[in-house]
């Protein structure tokens, strides 16, 4: 009996000391979330409450900031070491505050998992030396939208598949006024906005030649990759469309704005747009195809956001445990659902929600061949994007420029010689 009884006392004390990393027993464990995507809380929040029926002990903690506030307040916290446990990171700024031990690196028993339940474009996003610092959370890529009506007035049976199909459609489908300006664009640009949007909007018309913004020139070195002839097709495009063609104008609403109220027919965008569309213009008939192409093929950028558990913490173990915890298929049933973003997650069963909300399987209807992005895992990445966002904006509101291709050439040379100069202040480029 007595040889029986040590080993008995050696389980019981390990499944107490099980139950006790994962907050079953013991003292009360608080774990702090930060957010600067508010509208994700509902889903948050509801895998916080069945993960505390599990484990009582555990209480989740979610603060949410907007998103640029999110940003600076984890970047200071990371460094003074008063992070939260788990936060909400773009892959981004995840390369750069990883390179820099703020973050923990995913334990190994998570791994076997996320390679089996992620493609590697995701794992790559969150991958930095060999390491990944996160789980793969929501994704953005870009979409074509059309209004159905319009493309019907205009005699438009299918979406366009080429940029040259895309202008063609666009000019059929804009109206103008009795002095011939534009008051509803047949296709509506990002021509302006803080940040690196403007930059990563323009991603697309550089794709179709086969264009980057930051072309990879080995492991972790970049060049600029737009001074060329995609570049100036590219930058060309828009000026035509605003200068020439005038089927886009500075003088109308744009983006969503443009578009949920019926001011634009085409326009490209992520997911979110079709919660959008579904709270304030339900009755409104569009469609979703995957963006245009060209020579360079029919690509979009995938931007990639991740959660993260800082090194900081002092409730690793429970932090990793939920962020795996909320990875499950009916979290990511609801954010599709409730909040209109895709998660990263292959395999999900989403029938449910489409046949709900049929729009999120056309946005999920890529054709062979058809190519994502990620964002580049460049330090450099976000003070790249902002100068030439910045770059471009002043540029689109230059109407010499159109179809002068020694001064397009001449302009797309000096911004990558500033974006070259980033990378190379950050130790990044390689011709």
């Amino acid at each position: 009996m007595v040889k029986r009884s040590i080993p008995f006392i050696l389980l019981v004390l390990l499944c107490l000391t099980t139950s006790m990393v994962y907050g079953q027993t013991g003292k009360p464990v608080t774990i702090t979330f930060w957010t600067g995507y508010s509208e994700r809380l509902p889903v948050y929040n509801a895998a916080a409450a069945d993960y505390t029926k599990e484990h009582p002990n555990v209480k989740i903690e979610f603060s949410s900031f907007n998103l640029r506030e999110s940003e600076q307040k984890l970047q200071v916290a990371l460094t003074a070491a008063t992070a939260p446990d788990i936060s909400g990171l773009s892959s981004m700024l995840l390369q750069r505050v990883a390179t820099q031990d703020y973050l923990d690196p995913v334990p190994a028993k998570y791994m076997d998992w996320m390679k089996a339940n992620f493609d590697q474009v995701n794992i790559d996003a969150i991958t930095s030396d060999g390491k990944a610092y996160g789980f793969p959370e929501v994704q953005g890529f870009q979409l074509l939208y059309y209004n159905l009506d319009d493309y019907a007035a205009a005699g438009i049976t299918k979406p366009p598949v080429t940029l040259d199909e895309l202008m063609a459609d666009a000019k059929k489908l804009t109206k103008y006024d009795a002095n011939g300006k534009v008051v509803h664009s047949g296709l509506s640009l990002r021509l302006s906005g803080q940040g690196a949007g403007v930059a990563e909007k323009w991603d697309i018309f550089l794709f179709a030649g086969g264009g980057r913004v930051l072309q990879p020139t080995g492991k972790g070195t970049w060049k600029a990759g737009f001074n060329n002839e995609a570049g100036y097709n590219a930058l060309n495009f828009y000026l035509n469309a605003l200068y020439k063609n005038k089927v886009d104008s500075f003088d109308v609403k744009h983006d969503e704005d443009a578009f949920v109220n019926g001011i634009t027919s085409q326009f490209n965008r992520e997911t979110y747009i079709i919660g959008s569309m579904t709270s304030k213009a339900p009755d409104k008939k569009y469609g979703i195809a995957q963006v245009v192409g060209g020579l360079g093929g029919r690509a979009t950028n995938l931007t990639q956001d991740s959660i993260v558990v800082p090194a900081s913490g002092k409730n690793k173990d429970i932090a990793w445990d939920f962020v795996n915890y909320l990875m499950q298929d009916k979290y990511a049933v609801q954010m599709m659902r409730e909040v209109g973003w895709t998660v990263s997650r292959k395999g999900v069963d989403y029938s449910s929600v489409y046949a709900k909300e049929p729009h999120f399987k056309q946005a999920l209807d890529r054709p062979a061949g058809f190519k994502l992005f990620a964002s580049a895992p460049a330090n450099s990445y976000t003070e790249a994007y902002t100068i030439l966002a910045s770059a471009l904006t002043a540029a689109y509101a230059e109407p010499s420029l159109m179809d002068n291709k020694p001064k397009i050439m001449s302009w797309l040379a000096t911004q990558a010689d500033a974006v070259n100069k980033v990378l190379q202040n950050n130790q990044e480029y390689a011709p």
